[in-house]
Formats: C-alpha cells, sequence, structure tokens
C-alpha cells in the first residue's frame, strides 16, 4: 500500500464529496432547481467552461492511457486521434454551439426532439446515449479501478468498487452544478499533471531528445511505422470520430448548454481544443521514449494503461507522485461524473418525464435521475470487472456508435431546412444500427465501423428527407430562431 498517496488521494475525493453537498443544498434552495442540477443555471463563464469542457475530454484514457497505447498500437493510431480531437472542438464551434445554446433546450433528445416531434426520438434517442455512455463509462471506470489498485495495493476488483461508489455518490449529489466545480479543480490539476511530468522528463533525459526517441523507435520497430501496427483504416475511424464527436457526445454537449451565452459556449470549445492538443503532444512525445527504460518486469505485471504512472513514479517521491495520481483521478472523475450525468437525464429527463411521466415535478424528475445514477454505475461497474484491453480504443468505438446514430439527425436538422422526420428516423436507425452490427458481427480494424456506418446514416437521411414531403413553416421558422444572433456580454 502507498500510504502517501493514499492520503493525498482520500483527502481529494473527501474534498469533492463535500463540494457534492454543498451543491445539493444550492438546488435544495434553488427555484429553478432543474435548471442548476443539469446545465447549472446556464451561467458559466467562458474560463470555467473552457477547463471543464478540457476535464470532459481530457479522460483517463487520453491522459492515462496514452503512454501505453502508443507503444501499443503505435504514434500514428494516437496521433490521428489527437488531431481529430483538435478539429472537433472547432468542428462544434462553427456546426452546432450556437444552435444549441440558443435553443434552451437541457439535452441533445430534447432539442432534436423540439426539431422533428414525435415520439419515436424521445425514446430511441436516450436509448442510444445511454448504451453509448455505458461503454464509455467502462473504460474510464477501468482507468480508476486500475489507479485505486496502484495506491492500496488492493485487487484491480476491489479498487473498482471502491472508486465506482465514491463517483455514483458524488454525481447523485449535486448534478451538473457539483460537476462543473469539480471539473474547474479537476482541470487545474490535469494542466499540473501532464505539466509536471513532461518538464520532469525533459529534466531527466539521459541524452538529447531526439536521439531518445530514436533509441526508442529502434526497441520498438513498430512504433513511428504508418499501418505497422493497425490497419491505415484503424487511423481514419479515430480521426472521423474525434473530428464529429464533440458535436453530438453528451457529456461534452451539456458544456455548450451550461455556456452563459452563445460566444461563451464558441471561445470555450476553442480554448479547450489549444490546451488539448498542446497536453496531448507533450505527454506523447516525451513520456513514451521513456517506457523501454523501465523494468520488463513491471510492464509485464501492469496494464498498458498503467505505464504512465511507471514512468512518472521514476521522476518523483510519494507526495509528487500522490499528486500525480490524485491528477490522474481527476482525469478519470471529470468523464465519468459528465457521463453519469449524461446518462441519468436521458433517463430521468428525456424517457421518464418526456415520455412516462409529463406531469412528474422537479423532485420526483431529481429521485429519478439519482435512482438512475445508481443502477447504471453500478451495472457498468460489473461489465468492467472483466473489460476488454486499450481503454482507447473502448471508449472510442463508444463514441463511434453515438456519432453515427446522432450526427446526422442533430447536424442536418440545424442546418437543412428539407431535413424531415422520417429521414431523420432513418439516417438515426441506419447509422446506430449499421454501426453495432459492424462492431459486434464483423472482425474489423479498431473504430474504423464508422467510415461505413456515419456515411450510411448521412445518404439515408438525405434521400428519404429528399423524397419526403417538406417540412412546415413553423418548422423552418424554429430553425431560423437557433441561428438568431445574440448580444449578450461575457
Amino acid at each position: 500500500m502507498k500510504t502517501v498517496e493514499l492520503s493525498i488521494m482520500i483527502a481529494y475525493l473527501l474534498f469533492l464529496v463535500v463540494l457534492g453537498l454543498i451543491s445539493q443544498y444550492k438546488i435544495s434552495k434553488s427555484t429553478s432547481s432543474i435548471d442548476e442540477y443539469y446545465v447549472a443555471g446556464r451561467k458559466i463563464g467562458t474560463g470555467v467552461n473552457s477547463l471543464a469542457m478540457l476535464a470532459a475530454l481530457g479522460s483517463g484514457g487520453s491522459f492515462m492511457a496514452g503512454a501505453g497505447t502508443i507503444w501499443n498500437l503505435g504514434f500514428p493510431f494516437l496521433a490521428w486521434m489527437t488531431v481529430g480531437s483538435v478539429v472537433g472542438f472547432s468542428v462544434a464551434s462553427v456546426l452546432v454551439a450556437k444552435p444549441l445554446r440558443n435553443s434552451q433546450k437541457f439535452t441533445v433528445s430534447e432539442f432534436i426532439n423540439d426539431r422533428y416531434g414525435g415520439q419515436f426520438f424521445k425514446i430511441a434517442i436516450p436509448v442510444v446515449i445511454i448504451i453509448g455512455s455505458a461503454m464509455y463509462l467502462m473504460s474510464q471506470m477501468r482507468a480508476g479501478g486500475l489507479i485505486a489498485s496502484y495506491v492500496t495495493g488492493f485487487s484491480y476488483e476491489w479498487g473498482l468498487v471502491i472508486i465506482t461508489l465514491v463517483f455514483i455518490f458524488y454525481v447523485s449529489l449535486g448534478g451538473m452544478l457539483a460537476v462543473t466545480w469539480t471539473n474547474i479543480l479537476q482541470g487545474f490539476m490535469m494542466i499540473f499533471l501532464i505539466s509536471s511530468i513532461v518538464i520532469a522528463g525533459i529534466y531527466h533525459l539521459p541524452i538529447g531528445w531526439s536521439s531518445f526517441l530514436i533509441e526508442a523507435t529502434v526497441a520498438n520497430p513498430a512504433l513511428g511505422v504508418v499501418g505497422a501496427t493497425v490497419p491505415v483504416a484503424a487511423y481514419l475511424g479515430a480521426f472521423v470520430t474525434w473530428a464529429t464527436a464533440v458535436c453530438v457526445t453528451p457529456h461534452l454537449v451539456m458544456r455548450i448548454f451550461t455556456a452563459s451565452n452563445v460566444r461563451s459556449a464558441k471561445l470555450s470549445l476553442n480554448i479547450s481544443m489549444l490546451i488539448f492538443g498542446i497536453l496531448m503532444l507533450g505527454a506523447t512525445l516525451v513520456v513514451v521514449p521513456y517506457i523501454p527504460t523501465l523494468d520488463a518486469t513491471a510492464l509485464q505485471n501492469n496494464a498498458p494503461d498503467m505505464w504512465l504512472l511507471l514512468v512518472a513514479n521514476e521522476f518523483f517521491g510519494p507526495i509528487i507522485m500522490g499528486i500525480i495520481t490524485a491528477g490522474i483521478m481527476a482525469a478519470v472523475m471529470s468523464s465519468t461524473d459528465a457521463l453519469l450525468l449524461a446518462v441519468s437525464s436521458a433517463f430521468a429527463y428525456d424517457l421518464y418525464k418526456g415520455v412516462l411521466s409529463p406531469n412528474a415535478s422537479h423532485k420526483q424528475v431529481l429521485r429519478a435521475s439519482v435512482i438512475f445514477t445508481w443502477i447504471v454505475g453500478i451495472a457498468v461497474m460489473l461489465l468492467t470487472l472483466n473489460p476488454p484491453p486499450f481503454l482507447i480504443v473502448l471508449y472510442t468505438a463508444a463514441v463511434g456508435f453515438m456519432v453515427s446514430a446522432l450526427f446526422s439527425p442533430l447536424v442536418l436538422g440545424i442546418w437543412w431546412k428539407r431535413a424531415t422526420q422520417q429521414g431523420a428516423v432513418w439516417g438515426l436507425l441506419v447509422g446506430g444500427v449499421s454501426f453495432m452490427v459492424l462492431f459486434l458481427g464483423f472482425s474489423m480494424p479498431f473504430n474504423s465501423e464508422i467510415l461505413i456506418a456515419l456515411p450510411l446514416s448521412l445518404v439515408t437521411m438525405f434521400v428519404v428527407s429528399y423524397l419526403g414531403k417538406q417540412p412546415s413553416q413553423e418548422v423552418v421558422k424554429k430553425m431560423d430562431a437557433y441561428h438568431q444572433e445574440t448580444h449578450v456580454n461575457l
């Protein structure tokens, strides 16, 4: 057991629970508790939202698992994925930030249902979000379990149980308000974490960096060779997935809904993009060359997703390692808490209030959200006891499924006035079903399913909409309202 590291992590987690209790008290006293719980009152400023978006995207997979993934799958794979993520922020700021923020909605499901109408979307979109977010949650909970096991000395299974219960308890207390408050801290800690490791890595370089990197490629000849570890289709799939992900992934889109205004939402996306790109570039280029210098037994006894911690342990003593471990846990929590909230809102707000009980009170909706948070959290934890390898591949597949189903109805619904309800229905079904058929039924390169599913969805929606009846003037006016200019000061 790593006593110092464990003590620091416990102190950090207790602090988050206190924030959750404070948030719960604030929500209980608020006259607009639904707004406070799901979108933090729509009053989050640019700087705060930028850190929160960075924390939501910078998950345990990207920062913690990046080094091990690169060593096993090569620099080109993660490079294409990271570039896709950076592009994705810009794409979202152009395609969806303004319309979504102007809509005054709480969720992606509510927005799409408002655009097209009909009962189908009230059920189908929450189901897509719940399935996709549950897949994504598996990767984050695995990361949390690995970290808990690292500091406690317990088995991975016990580490997973402990950290999952903390995650669920904290999110169920304060909703998006608690998530936003703690994501500020988590964003700062993630910046500190990566910066510290990169600076220490540069300081401890045994030889010049370029020579050190060349030595790593000698130890692992496939490290920088395109197509050596996975086909090029996997690179393209990873890029397309993350270039479109920010537009539709619920735990990222929810940050747009929380922004104080449209301009703030766009700025937050672009600021997060810059910070994320810089951190990922530094972490991968400096940390990966140290992997062949580690003890071979340690590498064999620890999952590749843990190798970043093994490298950091070569540089720092227990106190700094405790802070770094808490920082990595912050990266994991920042995605986990937002995902849990996205899943609970899909059930409580979209399904429960939207379909099952339209007259439910604010208190009943919040209670349903808390209950479903616990149900989903525990169910995903049980699935994560025996997870697939490579966190990054797993959560990219989860995002690919959601993009394949939701990108066409959302983006075409915003920008194409000819988009119809029937077109959106078939676009969602063809995209989501084809992705899952390819993912579960065929042996395809990592994350390449989206290269077939997303085009099928787009073409299907275009053809069905074009052949169908043109939308009413009421729908056209509604779309025009999404694009109206707002003049609210930051």
